[in-house]
C-alpha cells in the first residue's frame, strides 16, 4: 500500500513539474519575442515602442521567477535562459541607445552567465548601427560604437570563459572585426 501513495505522489509531483514548466515555455517565448522586437524597434529609432515591449517582457519573466520559485529546477530551463539572456541584451541596448550607465542592466537577474551573454550580443547590435551609420556617413558614431566594443571585448575576453560563454565571446570579437572592417571603409571614403 505504501508503493501506491508514493507513485501517485510521484505522479503528481511530476505532472506539476511538467505543467510548470510548459506555462514557463510560453512565458519564455513571450520575454524573448518582445525583447528581440524592443531592440528590432530602437534600431528603427521607435523608442516608445521598445519601452512598452521591455516592460511586457519583464512581465513575463517576473511571472516566471515566480514559477521557478515554486520549482526551482525549472531555473535551467534552456528557454528560460535564453529569454533571460535576450531580455540583458535588450536592457544593454535600450541604455546605450539612450546614453544611459549599462550597469545594472535590468531587476530580472545579475546571472553572470546571463549577463555576459547578452554583453557579448550587444555588439552585435552594434554592428548594425554601425553599419546603418555608415550609409549615412557618420564615422563619429561608428568610431564610438567601435570604442564602446573594443572595452566591451577586452573585458569578455579577460573572463577566458569556457563552453557556450565562449563561442558567445568569440562572436562578439568577430563583430568587433567587422566594426574595424567597417571603420576602414569609411577611412577610405574621407
Amino acid at each position: 500500500m505504501k508503493t501506491q501513495v508514493a507513485l501517485k505522489s510521484l505522479a503528481s509531483r511530476y505532472a506539476a513539474i511538467n505543467t510548470d514548466r510548459r506555462k514557463l515555455q510560453e512565458l519564455s517565448q513571450l520575454a524573448q519575442r518582445n525583447s528581440k522586437q524592443s531592440i528590432f524597434a530602437l534600431q528603427r529609432g521607435e523608442v516608445d515602442k521598445s519601452d512598452k515591449l521591455l516592460v511586457e517582457a519583464e512581465e513575463a519573466l517576473a511571472k516566471g521567477l515566480s514559477l521557478i520559485k515554486k520549482q526551482p529546477r525549472l531555473n535551467n530551463e534552456g528557454m528560460w535562459r535564453a529569454s533571460l539572456e535576450e531580455y540583458c541584451e535588450a536592457c544593454f541596448f535600450d541604455k546605450a541607445i539612450k546614453g544611459k550607465d549599462l550597469f545594472p542592466p535590468q531587476r530580472i537577474t545579475d546571472e553572470p552567465d546571463i549577463l555576459i551573454g547578452g554583453l557579448s550580443d550587444l555588439i552585435g547590435e552594434f554592428v548594425r548601427l554601425a553599419t546603418k551609420a555608415a550609409i549615412e556617413h557618420d564615422a563619429e558614431k561608428v568610431d564610438e560604437l567601435y570604442g564602446i566594443s573594443e572595452g566591451m571585448v577586452e573585458f569578455l575576453l579577460s573572463l577566458d570563459a569556457t563552453g557556450n560563454l565562449r563561442n558567445k565571446i568569440d562572436q562578439a570579437r568577430q563583430h568587433l572585426r567587422k566594426l574595424e572592417e567597417i571603420r576602414y571603409d569609411l577611412a577610405k571614403i574621407r
